[in-house]
């Protein structure tokens, strides 16, 4: 293991740049050196809470500052600027918060550019990012349960589909081994020919022939489930279950299959310690977080993608904004990827601007106070 120590800095003080930051706080091989936002009061209290210099500008932090990894936890309106201009002064890694982008071409730029100067790029705070979805991973690529055929997500169509909807377009992308999509099919839940996120339902399916449902209602059944040849997998999104059809069973039925133990934790959940308190006072910001921070070290480490890099918040959008075009033309397949990169999905005002302008001051600073407790 190597023994670096990447020197972090923050460009967003708010309440998920206060998580980032604790997570690399403690994490060994990173050190939040430095910190940026354009608004005082938050700047404010995250020095006063991590005790490094901040600065109003963070091309000036950028300038002063000799920093590794930049955690860019901002609204998606100030993420293109933000995320172009760190690319040119020097870095090595850029993290961003979720979605990516509200339009394709800005995606695309932003990835385009980070490859191209070779800079590690991951955008989001996913689910797939977590350990043990990686281990889920392992065993359908082993062939132990046999080729994955379908990946269904029972939870319903939600309210967001390019917000907290890209996570279940992210473990899609994960399990079906992150090929190309072929074609989408989607129905939305309000209006098809707004440009604003909404909730949204339908069909994936990828070049490898693996194909993904999402229902649009809620059912008694919520997660997703894994359909191999011989075996599922079933998470319902805190505990994870894998069941096995017996080896001399030649055609597996619900009966055939039976449950094996030991392979996923059955008494911590994937999200059990999110929120609880430690120690120091500080609220805990959870595995899923601190997989995200482990991604980014490993992938400056390993000179290997972050779990979940750039190129998949890219893809995420677009199959998104597909399953609205989709239910723009009557429901028929739609190929990707799109050729109109100027399509566009505008998240919800609260992704999209500034909470604490959209929320309230005194929401937005009660929300900052449970992070660390006097």
């Amino acid at each position: 293991m190597s023994d670096i120590i990447y020197r972090v800095g923050v460009i967003g003080c708010g309440r998920k740049g206060t998580e980032h930051a604790r997570a690399y706080v403690l994490n060994p091989r990173a050190d939040v050196v430095a910190a940026a936002d354009s608004d005082p009061e938050n700047l404010s209290l995250f020095g006063e809470r991590f005790g490094v210099p901040t600065y109003a500008n963070f091309q000036e932090m950028l300038r002063n500052e000799a920093i590794d990894i930049v955690s860019a936890v901002l609204p998606v309106s100030a993420n293109y600027e933000v995320v172009m201009a760190c690319a040119g002064l020097g870095v090595k890694a850029i993290c961003t918060e979720k979605p990516l982008a509200s339009k394709l071409s800005d995606a695309d730029a932003m990835v385009d550019e980070c490859r191209r100067r070779g800079i590690k790029f991951g955008c989001g705070d996913l689910e797939r990012n977590h350990e043990a979805y990686w281990r889920a991973k392992q065993i359908i690529d082993s062939g132990e349960l046999g080729a994955l055929r379908s990946i269904s997500y029972y939870q319903g169509g939600g309210t967001q589909l390019s917000g907290g909807g890209c996570q279940n377009f992210s473990l899609m992308r994960l399990f079906a081994g992150d090929v190309d999509v072929d074609f989408v099919i989607g129905w939305l839940t309000d209006d098809p020919w707004s440009e604003y996120d909404q909730g949204g339902s339908g069909y994936v399916r990828f070049v490898n022939g693996v194909e993904a449902f999402s229902h649009i209602r809620d059912t008694g059944r919520r997660g997703f489930e894994l359909l191999c040849e011989r075996g599922i997998i079933f998470s319902d999104n805190q505990f994870i279950t894998m069941w096995k059809a017996s080896p001399d069973e030649s055609h597996p039925t619900a009966r055939s299959l039976e449950q094996v133990d030991g392979v996923f934790s059955n008494t911590e959940g994937l999200h059990s310690d999110f929120g609880t308190i430690d120690d120091e006072g500080w609220e805990r910001p959870g595995g899923r977080q601190r997989n995200t921070i482990q991604s980014m070290i490993d992938a400056l480490d390993e000179d290997i993608e972050p779990r979940g890099n750039g190129d998949n918040g890219r893809n995420v959008l677009e199959m998104a904004i597909g399953w609205r075009e989709s239910h723009r033309q009557g429901h028929v397949p739609v190929k990707l990827p799109l050729v109109d990169r100027s399509l566009r999905l505008f998240p919800v005002p609260g992704r999209m601007y500034n909470k604490k302008e959209v929320m309230g001051r005194d929401w937005y600073n009660k929300e900052m106070g449970r992070y660390k407790r006097a």
